[in-house]
């Protein structure tokens, strides 16, 4: 009760700042418990010679039964020599109809905005199907692929509205290296449906390190590209994360 309680006390904290979290790091499979997930925590911070604050909050619940249903939240922020360079939040919610199967139905709801990249809110509505490629005692694989139609809105000097339909195409690779190490690699690609050159493209690459049943340390890479941004921003992003991930 009191592990739950902590539990539950973390994650509603990371809600009252929402947020953006590769979906795919909890292994969705048929062994999982009725409800479980996840919060997330990381600093960093240097004074004199550079002076720069970042943090990062992240939480998920997840349900499974007959559905698997789970809820992301992230928040973002960072500054250096009192220059904003991150501002950024995220909110994600899936219902996976078929987990325990090969293949299944998802549909996802999605919202989120970017203050360093002009993106004032970002609303999203999708539907696909994943599918289950291998699972061993040590490692899986997935591949998704599906649909979604999303809005967003911009703070550039034209308050730009942009409407457009993209194709989903997601793939998933876990490995188990030995009893406390895991490594998690995710790749998305999101064309345009009606202009494929207008493409984004993200891969997440992590690896987790577990310290004690329910408490993890994580070191993560982000590499992300838009082919057509709006404004002046630059088309690629890298960053780089270290913290600790607490599971319940």
């Amino acid at each position: 009760m009191f592990k739950f309680f902590i539990s539950s006390s973390l994650f509603l904290y990371s809600c009252t700042v929402l947020a953006i979290v590769n979906i795919e790091k909890i292994n969705i499979e048929e062994d999982k418990e009725s409800f479980q997930g996840e919060v997330s925590v990381d600093f960093s911070g240097a004074s004199g010679n550079s002076d720069t604050q970042a943090i990062s909050l992240a939480g998920r619940m997840q349900w499974n039964n007959s559905l698997t249903q789970f809820v992301v939240l992230k928040y973002d922020y960072a500054k250096s020599a009192d220059i904003l360079s991150a501002d950024k939040t995220f909110l994600h919610y899936r219902n996976i109809l078929s987990p325990t199967i090969n293949y299944s139905p998802e549909v996802f709801f999605q919202l989120q905005n970017d203050e360093f990249k002009s993106l004032k809110i970002r609303t999203l509505l999708g539907a696909g199907y994943r599918f289950k490629l291998a699972a061993k005692q040590n490692s899986y694989s997935r591949l998704g692929a599906g649909l979604f139609y999303s809005e967003e809105e911009y703070n550039d000097l034209d308050n730009s509205i942009e409407e457009v339909i993209r194709f989903n195409l997601y793939y998933t690779y876990q490995l188990k290296i030995n009893k406390t190490t895991n490594f998690i690699t995710t790749t998305y690609y999101q064309p345009d449906i009606e202009n494929t050159s207008d493409y984004r493209a993200l891969e997440q690459a992590s690896f987790e390190f577990n310290l004690s049943d329910d408490l993890l340390y994580f070191i993560t890479v982000d590499i992300s590209y838009d082919n057509d941004p709006v404004d002046k921003i630059e088309k690629d992003d890298s960053s780089y994360k270290s913290g600790i991930k607490y599971r319940f």
